[in-house]
């Protein structure tokens, strides 16, 4: 049996009688995310911010429109470590065989904690932008000399390379042991996550039928759940074999 089908199959049995918590931690971060990012552009366009027909901001209403979308980012770092919950959820049903909804509010628990989280979130926010950005801007210049769609695939692709290399084991990490300092979650998974990301990449692409299923709504709703466990249930143990946590 292949390593990778050990894991799923770990991960199966560990959600039995724990994904009720890991589908409402789910639920909640989805709805945390129309709340945030979805309902201030909705507001734009209520207070005529926005044009209705092209879809450009109105000169004289960029100011508003810009306080709007920093107001939406402020929303999204103060609530981000309801994310780092939801890995927590993922953590404990991987490790401990069994999760409690509290624990998707683990973060917020303490003020040390809370902050700690923060500093840990915004520093992998940082590192993920500075990676993804220059990418990002060659397309936009490049967008009137190469395909559309072409550019667009680049970018995804591209962030979600950057995603495996530097920002998924440290979350997973940070869900299984938050006793370290915020840097050491920052940059001290760099080289540990070159050296695993071909078995976190294996790992994907043996759940891609899957993550198909997730452009149907209510099969995301079990792919989701199941797919973090899995993954947290990889990473604990090559944490464990390179004494990482």
């Amino acid at each position: 049996m292949s390593r990778e089908r050990i894991i799923k199959q770990q991960a199966r049995e560990s959600l039995r009688g724990n994904i009720t918590a890991l589908i409402a931690g789910f639920l909640a971060l989805a709805v945390m995310g129309v709340i945030i990012f979805d309902v201030p552009v909705f507001a734009a366009y209520l207070l005529n911010l926005v044009d209705a027909e092209s879809g450009e901001v109105t000169g004289d209403s960029f100011l508003w429109y810009l306080l709007l979308e920093f107001g939406a980012l402020v929303l999204a770092a103060v609530f981000s470590p309801l994310i780092n919950g939801f890995f927590r959820l993922a953590a404990d049903t991987a490790v401990k065989g069994g999760c409690e909804i509290n624990s998707f509010f683990y973060f917020f628990s303490s003020p040390r904690r809370y902050f700690r989280t923060l500093a840990v979130n915004m520093g992998l926010c940082a590192l993920y932008s500075l990676l993804t950005a220059p990418l990002a801007i060659a397309g936009r210049l490049l967008g009137g000399v190469l395909p559309e769609p072409a550019i667009t695939a680049v970018l995804v692709i591209w962030q979600i390379f950057v995603y495996i290399f530097f920002i998924h084991y440290p979350l997973a990490a940070y869900a299984i042991n938050d006793s370290r300092p915020a840097y050491y979650y920052v940059f001290g998974f760099i080289g540990f996550s070159f050296r695993c990301s071909g078995a976190l990449i294996k790992l994907i692409f043996s759940m891609l039928g899957w993550i198909a299923l997730c452009f149907f709504i209510i099969p995301t709703l079990y792919v989701v759940p199941y797919l973090a466990v899995t993954l947290m249930n990889s990473a604990r143990w090559l944490f464990a074999m390179n004494n990482k946590i």
